[in-house]
Parts: C-alpha cells; sequence; structure tokens
C-alpha cells in the first residue's frame, strides 16, 4: 500500500473558505428573485380568493331569482383572504333587474384599494 503525501490529504482551509464565498455570493444573487417570487404568489392568491369569491356569489344569485338579493350583494359583509387582506363588493352593481326579465349583475370584488376580479353575469328573474 502506498501512502498519501501530506499535499494531497483534502481541502485546504483556504479552498473551503473560497467555495463558501462564491456560494454566498450565488446565494446574494438570487435572493432577490425569490423575494419578488413570494410576492408575486401572495398576490395571486389574493386573485384566486376574489374569483372564488365572485363565482360564489354569482350561483347564489342565480339560485335566489330574486331582486332584493341582487341589490344585497353590494353590502354584503367583506371577507378576509389569507393574507389578511379584506375582499368587498361595494362597487357592485345591477341593472334591468324585474320580474320575467333578465338582469345584468356585475360583481366588483376589491381588496388593497384595487380591483382583484370583476365579471357581468345574466340573471333570470322568473
Amino acid at each position: 500500500m502506498r501512502g498519501r503525501s501530506a499535499d494531497a490529504a483534502g481541502f485546504s482551509l483556504v479552498e473551503v473558505i473560497i467555495a463558501m464565498f462564491l456560494l454566498g455570493i450565488i446565494a446574494v444573487a438570487i435572493l432577490p428573485a425569490l423575494w419578488q417570487g413570494l410576492v408575486i404568489s401572495s398576490q395571486q392568491s389574493s386573485t384566486a380568493t376574489a374569483t372564488r369569491y365572485m363565482n360564489s356569489l354569482i350561483e347564489q344569485a342565480r339560485d335566489a331569482h330574486s331582486c332584493s338579493y341582487l341589490g344585497s350583494i353590494k353590502g354584503f359583509a367583506p371577507i378576509t383572504d389569507g393574507r389578511g387582506v379584506e375582499l368587498s363588493t361595494s362597487n357592485s352593481s345591477v341593472s334591468g333587474c324585474a320580474p320575467g326579465s333578465t338582469a345584468t349583475l356585475t360583481v366588483v370584488v376589491e381588496g388593497e384599494d384595487k380591483v382583484l376580479a370583476t365579471t357581468t353575469a345574466l340573471i333570470l328573474i322568473p
């Protein structure tokens, strides 16, 4: 068996420190992209919650068949999404609501002073 020389025993401390320094620089360079990804992910979560809320309001309105229900959507209590942002329907509107007609319901879900989701649906009023 041949023995190893003292020079080939492994990495020196200087080589390990240089490798750690290079990995640190790469990590610092990637950090802004990771942070931006987290911010965008949380915004998309709010938009998804607003869309689900809006769709449930439309389905409830189609099941209710009532002008009074359609008018009350504007005054519904705000809900809170996973980030703690309140989502409200205060700018929603109804037009053409009369028995025997089709009402137009526009649902606008807002949070953090911006519109997160909006749709217009036709609701049959028997």
